[in-house]
């Protein structure tokens, strides 16, 4: 199964019954996998750009969670952890390849069947410096707090704060831009 495929929601509701959601207990890897799979590759694909870097990193984020399964199953935010250390590897690679692709991928960021993200919205925040991508991925889409954010990309909760503060400005002033746009040529 890919990455992106969505479970069946009754393959989903089978593996949840029982859960412990308990922020310091992540129950077994299966579950932390099958619940947030799909949301920390959508974080991570808002905060890379590139839907193959995105999923190797996902890939990679997970592998090294189940290889330290005792120490991420007792971390506070076991989600938190996937996606810093997604996002650290996709880091790597783009310092190793030295350039980051200057083409906006497509815009297909949810899953088939899943609610999508306006394309419009998606390549207004990858348009984003990385640290800016980053916070919102995290806090926005994986509904992170300020300070499972600030942790998880090891930065202070006020420098998130900022982060998404001018980030969310900024995105604001270009998805008000391109309203008008839109009006316009919907008036022509």
């Amino acid at each position: 199964m890919q990455l992106t495929e969505t479970h069946p929601a009754q393959l989903i509701a089978d593996q949840l019954e029982g859960f412990d959601q308990t922020p310091a207990r992540a129950g077994s890897f299966a579950d932390l996998y099958g619940r947030s799979r799909n949301d920390v590759y959508r974080a991570v694909l808002v905060a890379v750009r590139d839907p193959h870097r995105a999923e190797d990193a996902v890939q990679e984020g997970f592998a090294r969670a189940y290889a330290d399964w005792d120490r991420v199953k007792v971390h506070p935010n076991p989600v938190g952890w996937v996606a810093r250390v997604a996002l650290n590897h996709a880091t790597s690679v783009w310092r190793r390849l030295r350039r980051e692709s200057t083409e906006l991928p497509p815009a297909a960021v949810a899953p088939e069947g899943e609610r999508s993200i306006d394309p419009l919205l998606i390549r207004a925040v990858w348009s984003l410096p990385i640290r800016q991508r980053q916070v919102v991925a995290m806090r926005i889409l994986l509904d992170q707090s300020i300070e499972q954010t600030a942790h998880a990309l090891g930065m202070a909760p006020g420098t998130v704060r900022a982060h998404l503060h001018r980030a969310l400005s900024t995105l604001r002033t270009r998805l008000e831009g391109a309203d008008h746009h839109r009006e316009d040529i919907h008036h022509a």
